[in-house]
């Protein structure tokens, strides 16, 4: 089998004119046929009728006709098939031709129709435009005057559908008048199937999707004017031009015994899914997670402070006893989100998130244009460090992901200016992750270059300069100076891991090949790795709902504005924390899970500290706090109350505890790292 590429099809073809080679498909045309043949046979060389199970006298006639001459031949088959069928048996034949050396590459062929709606002497012109251009296929553009105002809406309808998908400006993609050149033809054949009609523009699509020269400029009248086709093989033809693009897609880069239907279901289901998955996110004004208080409640304090107070806050005063940063990170996309929530309510955080994460992969598309082969991208989809990212409602580090991998597509296109602002973008989103993953893009540059990337790194710098008031901001964020260092450093390294949605683009793509070859493996790995971690970290905030948690307490207890308040409650359930917020209540803490001090406490007088450190006047402890640190918590308070350094103020329905702390003032400490806790 010859392959041929669009360029080496373009390259070097001779002067000498092209052997033609007709093939007729024929279903019960004995009316019609022989006259057909007895006109174009003098035009071409060779020629391959494909009688399609005829039930007339097609099938005698044609062996009549075609006896005593040697550039004839015939495919009988039993029983109707369809155009489709018919054409791919000719254009085997033709493949024998080549493969046997008996015509070129670059000789033509074409299929014509055997009632007499081709006009043979049209597709002299059409060969000689072809040959003219260089062409690699034209496409004939009827004129179609001669059908009803349906039939030209309908036939708008499907060049449309065939100009996305095969992102070529078509003008009648449903034409039966084509010319091809063997070689693209051949190439094209091995990605379509066809059905029923659909081998027209089936063929049309992955021509032009293979990066081949089609011409559909080429006017012609139509001298018979005849319509088969049914509502039932427009819609047929309206599917199968998506699929064969979404086909072609999928096997181009498989070896040929690996273009399977399994290559196409695998990266439409894994799709499906995520698609599916995002779909339910936006389903929720409050997405529930290990991280999405954060961002609710940020926004929403921004927001209030431009609308209601027209200020533009560096501090919360609600947060951490009023020394909270208001962008610790995330600038990008809190912000924007800020900007439009009294539309949209907090519902637009819930946006934001699913809308960093579309920009992620179409920068990631754009950084690395293989990864839009389906497969690999179904794999980069497997990964269980993007679900855990996302169920956890990493907003920010996605942002960051995305503008990290517009930048990084930037500068490998020497835009070094724009570059820089991306990154710059990366960082305002956060600093941190765009910071690491900048770090390592530049360790994997030297690795594949044995070079240090002095340009990559000029662009980093500029990036840096320009984001310095978010890295100045991370860094006096209070619990860098509250949490020991090892405390940092591990949650630092946690959050590392999330690079694997960084490397695995860079990787997939590097050992492509490889990895397509054997993509059933690692797709197997990658779903088992998936499944496991969402079983072992269950993404509920897609089928929870948020909820009053405390209204019960608020009820009995309205907010105290001059006190400050703990509240302690389940993980994933702190939409409770953002509703103290909305109430008018300050917290003593931050919505950090290293700043709400979830833990175990070994003794009551570290507990007493911690509480006097953080000048907390008010611990409320939900019922569904986790079970191992509410029976470390509420006995500690239990015993400050016998000590006469609380008072148990509220005792609810749902197992909500809440106390007034009277903790004398020696306990109190420089930082929360000075309590033994």
């Amino acid at each position: 089998m010859t392959t041929v590429t669009p360029s080496s099809a373009r390259a070097a073809r001779d002067t000498r004119r092209p052997a033609r080679i007709a093939v007729m498909p024929a279903f019960n045309e004995a009316a019609t046929i022989e006259a057909v043949l007895d006109d174009l046979y003098p035009r071409i060389d060779r020629l391959v009728i494909v009688n399609d199970g005829s039930v007339d006298e097609t099938g005698p006639i044609v062996e009549r006709w075609a006896a005593g001459r040697s550039n004839v031949s015939i495919v009988h088959f039993p029983a109707n098939r369809g155009l489709s069928a018919a054409l791919r048996a000719g254009w085997d034949s033709v493949r024998g031709m080549l493969e046997r050396g008996e015509v070129r590459a670059d000789d033509v062929c074409f299929s014509i129709d055997a009632d007499g709606q081709h006009e043979p002497a049209a597709l002299d012109g059409m060969i000689e435009h072809l040959v003219a251009g260089n062409h690699d296929s034209v496409i004939g553009y009827r004129d179609m005057g001669y059908h009803t105002p349906y039939k030209v809406f309908g036939n708008a309808v499907m060049t449309w559908i065939g100009r996305v998908s095969g992102w070529m400006r078509f003008h009648d993609i449903e034409s039966g008048y084509r010319v091809f050149r063997i070689g693209p033809l051949l190439h094209a054949q091995q990605f379509y199937e066809g059905f029923k009609y659909s081998e027209t523009v089936e063929v049309a699509v992955i021509l032009a999707r293979l990066g081949y020269s089609v011409d559909n400029t080429y006017r012609i009248n139509i001298p018979v004017a005849r319509t088969r086709t049914r509502l039932y093989d427009a819609a047929v033809d309206a599917v199968c031009m998506p699929l064969s693009w979404y086909r072609l897609a999928c096997w181009r880069d498989l070896p040929p015994g690996a273009r399977g239907r399994y290559a196409m279901i695998l990266p439409a289901a894994i799709v499906g899914l995520a698609v599916v998955a995002l779909l339910l996110m936006l389903l929720h004004g409050f997405f529930l997670a290990d991280d999405s208080a954060q961002s609710y409640a940020h926004v929403w304090y921004l927001s209030q402070a431009i609308f209601d107070r027209g200020e533009f806050p560096l501090h919360i005063s609600q947060l951490e006893n009023g020394d909270a940063l208001m962008f610790p990170y995330g600038v990008i996309p809190w912000l924007p989100s800020a900007i439009l929530r009294p539309v949209f309510g907090d519902w637009i955080v819930t946006f934001s998130m699913v809308l960093g994460v579309v920009l992620m992969v179409v920068g990631m598309w754009r950084f690395r244009h293989q990864m839009r082969n389906p497969l690999l991208f179904s794999l980069f989809l497997l990964n269980p460090l993007l679900w855990n990212g996302i169920t956890q409602f990493q907003l920010t580090t996605m942002w960051a992901f995305a503008f990290f991998f517009f930048a990084a597509a930037e500068y490998e296109r020497g835009r070094y200016a724009l570059g820089a602002v991306l990154f710059a973008a990366a960082m305002y989103a956060h600093p941190m992750m765009a910071g690491a993953a900048l770090a390592f893009y530049g360790v994997w540059e030297a690795a594949r270059t044995r070079r240090i990337p002095w340009k990559l790194g000029g662009v980093a710098v500029a990036g840096a300069i320009l984001a310095l008031p978010a890295v100045l901001w991370m860094f006096q964020t209070p619990l860098l100076g509250e949490a020991r260092a090892t405390t940092v450093f591990l949650a630092a390294l946690d959050n590392m891991r999330r690079l694997s949605i960084v490397v695995l683009p860079l990787v997939l793509t590097t050992w492509g090949t490889f990895v397509l070859r054997n993509h059933r493996r690692f797709a197997l790995l990658g779903a088992a790795g998936t499944a496991g971690a969402l079983a072992f970290l269950p993404p509920s905030g897609l089928w929870e709902r948020s909820q009053p948690r405390f209204q019960e307490y608020l009820a009995a207890h309205p907010v105290d504005p001059a006190a400050s308040y703990r509240v302690a409650i389940k993980n994933n359930h702190e939409d409770g924390d953002v509703e103290f917020l909305k109430a008018g209540a300050t917290l003593s803490h931050e919505l950090f899970t290293e700043s709400q001090r979830r833990q175990t406490f070994s003794s009551t007088d570290g507990y007493a500290c911690l509480l006097a450190t953080k000048n907390t006047k008010i611990v409320v402890i939900h019922g569904s706090y986790d079970a191992k640190y509410r029976e470390s918590e509420v006995p500690r308070l239990d015993e400050l109350v016998a000590r006469g350094q609380a008072t148990l103020q509220f005792s609810g329905t749902d197992g909500t505890r809440a106390y007034t702390i009277a903790v004398p003032e020696s306990f109190r400490r420089g930082s929360v790292r000075d309590c033994d806790i």
